[in-house]
């Protein structure tokens, strides 16, 4: 087989997805305690097209030698990036910063700061700030389990800039303070389990690109296989044990979408 002479970064642009520096969507992502074990559940869900670059801010000690590249990156398939100074942002990509610091967003490029004595801790709010000022309503900010209350005004940034918020429900967060005080203080976007920010997530970036979303690609794959099962059952006369196989499989295809269908009604305007 003859290998592409293009280079990664230019299979990339063909494909009609950003370049270096060049990003559709900004995910931050902010947690503190309990939210390592929480990036591991979001993280898994996300694709290899995810059309945003996705920075992760979690509260660790300077000093720490906990290797979130090697610890996360096993549960994803995207790439970790762990940025020590500066690097360019690029879609599809996780970008993890050093313990106890912050970073900046300017000309498509992340910036690590300097690291200050920072009590109380802020670091993810002034990430969040930056991307805000950034990059407006492409943004999506998330906050996770942890203590006090360090993500509140980054989220707020983000609102008032006309993106997106998310916090983790504190419910279930194994720390509630970080998603609870957002909570409180602001018109949070949305409150989801665990469980559902992942997919969420991989929905709502597509929100401001032209890219297909998972929901046009099931329902696709679902009329494609509809018409295949279609097809087969009138074809399939001559041996009665396999046409009722494909009968079955219509009759339950059948039922889904009536389900699907009445889950739609009760939640539109009047429904019950």
């Amino acid at each position: 087989m003859r290998k592409s002479s293009r280079t990664s970064e230019e299979r990339l642009q063909r494909q009609g997805q950003a370049g270096l520096g060049s990003i559709a969507n900004l995910i931050v992502i902010g947690a503190s305690a309990g939210g390592y074990r929480a990036l591991i559940e979001i993280l898994k869900d996300f694709s290899a097209d995810m059309p945003a670059a996705i920075v992760i801010l979690l509260h660790r000690p300077s000093g720490s030698d906990m290797n979130l590249k090697v610890s996360l990156g096993r549960f994803s398939r995207l790439p970790f990036i762990e940025v020590e100074n500066e690097a360019p942002l690029q879609q599809a990509c996780i970008f993890v910063l050093p313990p106890g610091r912050s970073a900046r967003f300017a000309r498509g490029t992340l910036t690590v700061e300097p690291g200050v004595p920072d009590r109380p801790v802020s670091t993810i709010n002034r990430l969040f700030e930056s991307a805000a000022k950034r990059y407006s309503e492409r943004v999506i900010g998330v906050i996770l389990s942890g203590l006090l209350k360090d993500g509140t005004e980054g989220l707020r940034a983000v609102h008032e800039a006309g993106g997106l918020t998310i916090v983790q429900d504190p419910r279930e967060a194994e720390y509630p303070d970080m998603p609870g005080h957002a909570m409180e203080k602001l018109p949070v976007t949305f409150c989801l389990m665990l469980a559902d920010i992942g997919p969420a997530l991989e929905l709502l970036v597509r929100r401001t690109a032209r890219f297909e979303t998972g929901l046009q690609v099931a329902v696709r794959t679902l009329r494609d296989r509809a018409a295949l099962l279609v097809r087969l059952t009138g074809q399939s006369w001559r041996n009665p044990g396999t046409r009722g196989f494909l009968e079955n499989e219509l009759a339950s295809l059948r039922c889904d979408i009536q389900s699907i269908d009445d889950l739609l009604n009760a939640s539109a305007p009047g429904g019950q």
